[in-house]
């Protein structure tokens, strides 16, 4: 593990963070694929 990501493990000891900037991207990730299929499937 790089030297950068133990100083933002130790300022961030919960990982709450982390966990929330990660859930946000995976559901605008999931929302944006679910709208991807529709709009690919609309133009098939």
């Amino acid at each position: 593990m790089p030297d950068t990501l133990k100083t933002i493990f130790k300022y961030d000891a919960g990982g709450r963070a982390f966990k929330k900037a990660s859930i946000i991207l995976v559901s605008l990730a999931s929302t944006l694929a679910v709208f991807g299929y529709y709009w690919i499937k609309s133009w098939l």
